[in-house]
């Protein structure tokens, strides 16, 4: 079933995302070669708490961490742990805020050390764009497929794969709601979109194949062949005549290396 959000708990999602974009907006700060993904992990769960809010995935179906850290070849759920940050990877943080019960859900990737890794900066670019084109799609009576549609053909315009069997879902009042929103798709097909639904876009890219394996840890996504792979997420409002990116910071429109 699909939750249409009230005006109350769009306020309060509200809330749970600028929570968010301020743990986006510092959590960088912290990334560098060295720094085990363990120590990100704690100190994200301390800049949410810092900012009244709650780790969403914090045992969430049992997940251990406080958010997803995934590096390199991880494309979705890794756990932080011993492994330590070296120049130039490419890591992606997932990260869920809850305030009062309503959950922001959003993530985003970066470079280590950017400028000398153009593998990692270009499927960054191309996860980005794959984000924000099919994003500009989103508005009242656009089907469902369209929008995976979109985000299917611009990943495989940019010479990138998408896993099949994860997506983007709806939001907010828990933190996975109907409908699933997969990377691929048939135009004109599935629901139509509506005002006050609330979706998490999150376009997952992969090198040269979608084929992946699971960790013995019961989590972790990684490309079968451990070639690059990259995701990035946004939590969509509809809104009447069209829609309203919830999570996007300042640091992400400035950042150069997602500029296409």
């Amino acid at each position: 079933m699909i939750l249409l959000k009230t005006p109350e708990d769009i306020i309060k999602i509200k809330k749970a995302c600028e929570i968010w974009k301020k743990v986006r907006t510092e959590l960088p700060n912290f990334v560098k070669p060295g720094v085990s993904t363990r120590e990100l992990d704690i100190i994200a769960r301390d800049l949410i708490i810092r900012y009244q809010g709650t780790p969403t995935f914090h045992k969430l179906y049992d997940f251990p961490g406080y958010v997803c850290i995934s590096v390199n070849d991880e494309l979705i759920h890794g756990i932080g742990g011993d492994y330590k940050l070296k120049p130039n990877d490419l890591i992606t943080f997932d990260i869920g805020v809850t305030y009062q019960d309503h959950v922001c859900d959003s993530a985003f990737s970066m470079i280590t050390t950017p400028g000398d890794n153009p593998d990692a900066a270009k499927i960054l670019k191309a996860t980005y764009k794959a984000l924000m084109e099919t994003i500009k799609e989103i508005k009242p009576n656009v089907h469902l497929g369209d929008i995976s549609a979109k985000t299917y053909a611009v990943a495989q315009s940019e010479g990138y794969e998408v896993i099949k069997t994860y997506g983007g879902h709806g939001c907010g009042n828990a933190p996975h709601e109907d409908p699933i929103i997969l990377n691929y798709g048939k135009p004109h097909t599935g629901i139509k979109l509506v005002p006050n639904m609330v979706l998490c876009i999150e376009p997952m890219l992969m090198t040269d194949s979608d084929e992946y394996y699971v960790k013995s840890n019961d989590w972790t996504v990684v490309s079968k062949n451990h070639k690059l792979t990259c995701h990035y997420e946004h939590m969509v409002l509809v809104t009447s005549d069209g829609f309203e990116i919830l999570t996007q910071t300042n640091v992400e429109m400035a950042d150069k290396l997602l500029k296409y």
